[in-house]
């Protein structure tokens, strides 16, 4: 077997036997650029804690908010997973009018999300009326 195999072969067994020794791993390793060239429009937030479990395990790192379709809102939050180990949670957006009335929409449903150990993640929604002015994003403890 010349050098190159050797080597080769070498560098996968080498890679099985980590994988092997890893186990299934649950964290997410990321890159992004160094300098971002974003230029987010960040919403302060006011946050009610009610769960103190879920605030130490996953957090709200930013809100995001923009226009599109030239008149609705839209809204992305950044969450992350704090911990090592997995977790599931529910969200959902409520839309609110100027006047702080509830604006219904068929996209307020409770949804689920599994974020990997360490794990930032978007989550998003558009407003589908323009009287939307206002939103509450609602997290849950996933509990099957």
């Amino acid at each position: 077997m010349n050098t190159s195999k050797r080597l080769l072969v070498t560098s996968l067994v080498a890679t099985a036997l980590l994988a092997a020794l890893s186990g299934c791993s649950t964290n997410v390793n990321t890159i992004e650029r160094a300098q971002s060239q974003a230029t987010p429009d960040l919403v302060s937030d006011k946050r009610v804690v009610t769960d103190n479990s879920l605030a130490r395990t996953v957090q709200v790192k930013s809100i995001n908010q923009a226009t599109v379709s030239g008149n609705l809102l839209k809204i992305q939050a950044t969450l992350e997973n704090l911990k090592n180990n997995p977790r599931t949670i529910r969200y959902k957006f409520e839309w609110i009018d100027q006047a702080g009335m509830a604006v219904n929409s068929p996209n307020e449903t409770w949804k689920t999300l599994m974020l990997q150990g360490r794990e930032t993640t978007m989550i998003s929604t558009v407003a589908i009326s323009p009287r939307a002015a206002d939103f509450v994003l609602k997290l849950s403890e996933y509990k099957p």
